[in-house]
């Protein structure tokens, strides 16, 4: 994706900032020239993360604050003080949430709840504040980090799955309601992403089964039905592209990476 895509200055947040996917995701808005304010919970990981950024095309640092997606108030803090920060939000991106995976007759109830617990509940509270705001401003763009297992869902990965069909029902459902507010709402399904969580589970998959990681990774890709892992500055391009006036004719929508 070659064109320029008209993020300078434009204020975007960015929640799960810290994470792989965060990550590449803020570097690739930085580089546009975007002004960011990047949330989670780790405060020190995301002054790492900062500190490797080039500022806004106007010289704005980039903010951070702590944000936990398990706790209402902690999300209306960060999206008010992101908001009066930057002097405004143009842009939302959620990129937070990771659910383990198992064996389905070994995962109890419990270990559910915890996956979906911020991936898709934690993803639920801070649109809710994200958008009442837009929708009061009548303005504002919208992406959700999903996941193609929503799609094609992998047997040992069922919670994750869960909870990004859940996002994508959401994402088409709210977006209607959006749309005459003048706000988009979009989202990215990456199929699975080389990182250390997933190079863990391959790993962890591998002792479990007797295989080398290279073969649990082969054996995961079958059974998921791609090629090959994409990478997190992949995913980031269309993530960008979603937060841009590019894609201003599409909402309610998804692209798979």
């Amino acid at each position: 994706m070659s064109e320029d895509l008209q993020l300078s200055d434009h204020r975007i947040v960015l929640c799960g900032a810290n994470g792989t996917l965060g990550r590449a995701i803020a570097r690739k808005l930085a580089d546009e020239g975007a002004h960011l304010a990047l949330l989670g919970r780790n405060i020190d990981s995301l002054r790492n993360v900062v500190e490797g950024l080039p500022a806004s095309t106007s010289g704005h640092p980039h903010l951070i604050a702590h944000c936990d997606l398990g706790q209402q108030e902690s999300i209306d803090r960060a999206i008010e003080t992101a908001q009066k920060d930057l002097g405004g939000i143009d842009v939302f991106i959620s990129a937070a949430g990771a659910s383990q995976g198992g064996i389905f007759w070994e995962l109890d109830d419990a270990a559910w709840q915890r996956n979906l617990e911020v991936k898709l509940f934690g993803t639920l509270r801070i649109l809710r504040t994200v958008t009442a705001r837009m929708a009061q401003s009548k303005r504002g763009r919208v992406v959700v980090i999903a996941g193609n297992s929503a799609e094609k869902p992998d047997p040992r990965m069922l919670p994750g799955a869960a909870a990004n069909a859940a996002l994508l029902a959401v994402v088409r459902g709210l977006a209607t309601e959006l749309k005459p507010l003048g706000v988009s709402l979009n989202a990215v399904n990456p199929g699975p992403v080389r990182s250390p969580r997933l190079d863990a589970l391959m790993k962890a998959e591998a002792e479990r089964t007797g295989v080398t990681p290279e073969q649990a990774t082969t054996a995961f890709l079958e059974r998921t039905g791609v090629r090959e892992l994409v990478t997190p500055e992949d995913v980031a391009t269309y993530v960008a592209f979603f937060a841009s006036s590019l894609s201003s004719h599409l909402t309610g929508t998804s692209i798979t990476v």
